[in-house]
């Protein structure tokens, strides 16, 4: 598969992807307790009361499934290119954050389902810990350069993740 000339914006599929991933996302962050306590609960032999896993589980496949669709799109389709007239560092660390957020859509849910189907509890810690850490980090660096990029910069970056490219 070759990645073809990155356009001018991203596509409907993309920008549909990239919204759809990040409130999913947010979900995964606001039942995070539960699933620590229906693992817990796990580990220690006992009922998980009060504590629901599936839906987490659920989720975080969908994630998975979901980050590989957008990473064949963006080989296919390219990205584009950087704002014109910024400083080159912009572009470098952006595609580096970038990266490293489509490491984490594998890494997490991956971790995950080998912590609970596996009963690894390295995974787990690895899992709930560091990589969640490193997710929450760089989504709020993505937003926070974007919206430098978007109202200090005025390079109206935030259109593209909005309105598909014609």
């Amino acid at each position: 598969m070759s990645v073809s000339t990155p356009s001018a914006g991203y596509s409907r599929a993309q920008i549909i992807l990239h919204w759809v991933i990040a409130a999913l996302i947010l979900f995964q962050l606001l039942v995070h307790e539960s699933m620590e306590m229906a693992w817990d609960a796990r580990m220690e032999g006992g009922p998980a009361e009060g504590a629901n896993p599936l839906p987490h589980i659920i989720v975080g496949s969908a994630i998975l499934i979901l980050a590989a669709i957008r990473l064949i799109i963006r080989l296919r389709n390219g990205a584009p290119p950087h704002p014109a007239g910024q400083p080159a560092i912009f572009g470098v660390l952006a595609n580096i954050v970038h990266g490293l957020i489509y490491v984490l859509l594998f890494a997490l849910p991956i971790s995950g389902l080998v912590a609970w189907f596996g009963g690894i509890e390295n995974a787990a810690d690895v899992h709930g810990g560091p990589l969640r850490l490193a997710l929450i980090a760089l989504v709020l660096i993505h937003i926070a350069a974007a919206l430098v990029q978007q109202f200090v910069l005025r390079s109206g970056i935030l259109l593209r993740m909005m309105k598909p490219e014609s």
